[in-house]
């Protein structure tokens, strides 16, 4: 559960840098929200929200049976 709530926080902090980029339209925020790094904690994040929705899963199973 925790990792899924990690990769949920982390996708909610990127939409938020993407938001506040159009708002304030700061060029420093441009470069780091079209970053390499942006992109691979994007990628991380969502590979946390895969997982811990895999675990919650299995978890429910294993209650079941």
């Amino acid at each position: 559960m925790a990792l899924m709530l990690a990769g949920i926080s982390m996708l909610a902090v990127i939409l938020a840098l993407f938001w506040l980029m159009d708002r304030i339209q700061s060029p420093l925020l441009y470069r780091i929200a079209y970053s390499g790094l942006i992109a691979r904690l994007a990628v991380l994040g969502a590979a946390f929200v895969i997982l811990g929705l895999l675990l919650v899963v299995a978890g429910f199973i294993d209650r079941w049976s």
